[in-house]
């Protein structure tokens, strides 16, 4: 609020609309009680009904009313808020942006150790084809990269100057909105008076692209619960993430996975209180809207916390590599690959090859044994069966097929889990997460460098 009111009154003082000397002795005020609040000493005692009002009794205290009076000038608290809760908004969005760029650098990580680690994938909950760890994880990062994107785009919509509507309906003084925006880092104006000091949409935007957001961590987070118990045993979260039963010694509980899952509802709730704080709100500024920024406030404290819990948990987290892989040798889900192998022979369509390999899995589950055991006999006879037709296939080449790693190597399609397209889809993404890196940083610099430009001529000012 005393970043934006200093460069509220530079710009009166360019415009003409008070002097330089009553520049001067409100800067000096506002610069000292900057100071206070930047060292933490800064109380607000006393029955002000806001910050807008705590501020301009201080300049009125100290510099008297001839001066204090007119720090309100071509100004209302309406805009004065909308512009706060906006430069705040985009302080955290940079934030939290750069804390989920930090997530997807430390699962690239990751996988990059794991183009060969294969994993059993799974649809409906049930066991659909072998992947790898590696391509897991790369969904994983597709995802938080569209979170990313979201969270920018708002930006774009969030970083915009509401400063100089005034009430609602602007002012005759002759000042200049877009000289103030300059001065703040904004990129431009919320043009219109009403729209400026009454929408808060752009909350709803914020808290629906966290609340997108914190559902994808959860997902990931649900994954690691799962492969971390005694059943699955795929991974190990570190001993700092995890803590042991009261009661029973033995156990290894990933807690603080669970309390991040259970911060969804959170998130969650406060995108629901936004919905219902703003819905049929007559258009204009209503007191109402001040309580919208506590559920945002909320939303934006909750996923920051979560992104860097989960970064950390990535980056310690221990993989069952053997453990991995026997699951996926003892697993049906290779019966995707003899079957598609046997439609490549030319020798049968698809249908007729998912049903003999259907009768396959069926008699071999029955006697309790692998894919990994099954014989050419064994498919050149249940073949005659079932299709009426001797189905004949290499020992050799059987084996290659019902083979996890091998097997990942077949893979042709694009975006497949074999290696190769792994490592070309790695690689994509590495220079995106370099291009964010940029983009961010140059977004961030340039609020920076207004901020920093508008210390400097308040300085200069004060020199005087």
């Amino acid at each position: 609020d005393i970043i934006g009111t200093e460069a509220h009154y530079i710009m009166l003082y360019e415009q003409g609309i008070i002097s330089k000397e009553e520049l001067r002795r409100i800067l000096k005020v506002l610069e000292k009680l900057k100071g206070e609040a930047e060292k933490g000493a800064l109380k607000i005692e006393g029955g002000y009904e806001d910050i807008h009002e705590y501020l301009e009794a201080r300049v009125v205290k100290e510099e008297g009313i001839e001066v204090g009076g007119k720090l309100h000038t071509a100004r209302s608290r309406n805009d004065q808020v909308a512009l706060d809760i906006r430069m705040r908004a985009r302080s955290w969005l940079n934030q939290v942006s750069g804390s989920l760029l930090d997530l997807i650098e430390a699962l690239l990580a990751l996988a990059s150790k794991e183009v060969d680690t294969p994993i059993i994938l799974y649809t409906h909950a049930q066991h659909a084809q072998i992947g790898s760890f590696a391509h897991y994880l790369l969904a994983q990062i597709d995802a938080l990269f569209r979170d990313y994107e979201r969270l920018a785009e708002c930006y774009n919509r969030v970083n915009l100057s509401p400063l100089g509507a005034c009430a609602i309906g602007g002012t005759r003084l002759p000042i200049n909105r877009r000289r103030t925006a300059e001065l703040l880092g904004f990129d431009g104006l919320v043009e219109n008076s009403v729209d400026a000091v009454g929408s808060r949409d752009f909350e709803l935007e914020i808290a629906g692209a966290l609340a997108i957001l914190m559902s994808n961590l959860t997902r990931i987070v649900e994954d690691l619960i799962l492969w971390s118990s005694e059943e699955f045993g795929f991974v190990e979260i570190a001993d700092e993430y995890a803590s042991t039963s009261s009661l029973m010694p033995q156990k290894k509980n990933p807690c603080t996975l669970e309390v991040l899952r259970g911060k969804s509802g959170e998130v969650f709730g406060a995108l629901a209180s936004l919905f219902t704080i703003l819905k049929g709100i007559p258009t204009g500024y209503n007191r109402d809207l001040q309580e919208a920024k506590i559920p945002l406030w909320r939303c934006f404290r909750a996923v920051e916390r979560s992104l860097e819990i989960l970064t950390g948990v990535m980056k310690t987290l221990g993989l069952r590599r053997e453990r991995m892989e026997e699951a996926a040798k003892g697993s049906y889900a290779m019966a995707v690959d003899l079957t598609e192998a046997l439609t490549a022979s030319g020798f049968l369509s698809f249908r007729e090859a998912h049903k003999l390999v259907g009768e396959l899995v069926k008699e071999m589950a029955s006697k309790g044994r692998r894919l990994a055991s099954l014989t050419p006999k064994e498919i050149e006879e249940t073949s005659r069966r079932t299709l009426g037709k001797a189905v004949k296939v290499n020992g050799k080449e059987l084996a290659a097929i019902v083979d996890p790693r091998r097997s990942l190597n077949e893979r042709r399609s694009a975006g497949s889990p074999s290696p190769k397209e792994v490592k070309r889809m790695m690689s994509k993404r590495k220079i995106r997460l370099s291009e964010c890196r940029r983009a961010l940083q140059d977004r961030v610099n340039r609020v920076n460098e207004a901020i920093r430009g508008l210390a400097s001529l308040a300085k200069e000012y004060l020199k005087e």
